[in-house]
This record gives structure tokens, sequence and C-alpha cells, in this order.
């Protein structure tokens, strides 16, 4: 009888620990258009969809919130993926995805950029960072780099555009 009481109580145990670790990793995709230029002398054209578009001659640089989705320190993976039309036919729309700790000090971080132009269909930027051991305060962001409008020779104005991005952890 003590076997099994000392067993049903390592049990009961073990499931009160499992019940406090974090839920399982997820994925989570946010709309374009929560991003905010931090570069650049104009602000990005934000639709209704969520798309946010750069209208302006120039390249601006945006910044991405991200919900981190751990409870506790561990070692974590984590994935990146932006959705973009890239529409400059000389530039690319390139991102930036970093783990960090509470101060900022990067503990990883991995950049992609998209290859050719093409003003109509959406691509997919795939960053995948290392596993890393990321304290609980810490971190997840995602820049990227939107080239300013593409004018034609005809004069016909293409602008490059971040849909959505989505963050696996």
């Amino acid at each position: 009888m003590k076997t099994f009481n000392r067993r049903l109580t390592q049990s009961v145990a073990a499931l009160a620990l499992l019940g406090a670790l974090p839920a399982a990793a997820g994925t989570a995709t946010y709309s374009g258009s929560l991003c905010t230029s931090v570069s650049g002398f104009s602000a990005p054209t934000i639709f209704r969809s969520g798309r946010l578009l750069n209208q302006t001659a120039n390249t601006i640089e945006v910044v991405c919130p991200l919900q981190r989705n751990v409870s506790t320190s561990f070692t974590e993976d984590s994935s990146f993926a932006a959705y973009v039309i890239d529409a400059h036919l000389t530039e690319n729309v390139c991102c930036v995805a970093t783990v960090a700790e509470a101060d900022g000090t990067a503990i990883t971080s991995g950049s992609a950029c998209t290859t050719g132009a093409d003003t109509a269909n959406i691509k997919g930027i795939s960053i995948n960072l290392a596993s890393v051991f990321a304290s609980v305060n810490g971190y997840l962001s995602l820049r990227c780099v939107i080239p300013g409008q593409y004018t034609d020779t005809s004069g016909a104005k293409f602008s490059s555009v971040l849909s959505s991005f989505t963050v696996v952890e």
C-alpha cells in the first residue's frame, strides 16, 4: 500500500509540474499593418485589409511587434515568415529576426531577402533561428526593409507590400 501511495504522490507531483510548464509552442500570424516605420522620411500606407505598403520613393524600415509564447526560461526554437510583394526591379524586401534579452542584447538573429521582383504575387521570406536559451523577460523582434516605389518606363508605379508575418515558437 505504501508503494501505491508513493507512486500516486509522484504521479500527482509530475502532473502538477507539467501543468506549470508553458503551453506547447504555437503559431501566431500578424497583419503587416501592425508594423511601425523606424527609418525613412515618410510613413507607410496602411490598408484596411491589414497590408502595409511603401508608396513613397524612399526605402523604409519597419519593426513589427511580436508576442512571445513562453512563460519560463528554456531553450526554444523560433521560425519567422514574412509574406510580401516585392515590386522593385533592383531592390529586395529584406527582414531580420532576432531573439534578445530584456536589455536588448541579441542572443541570435537571422535574415533573408526576396529574390527578383514580382508586382502581383506574394512571396514568403523564411527565417529559422538557432535554438537558444532565452530568459523569460527576453523578446522577439522582426525588422523589414521595404524598397520605395518602382516606376517603369511607361510611368506606372508599383509599391512593395508587407502583407503579414508569422512566428512559430
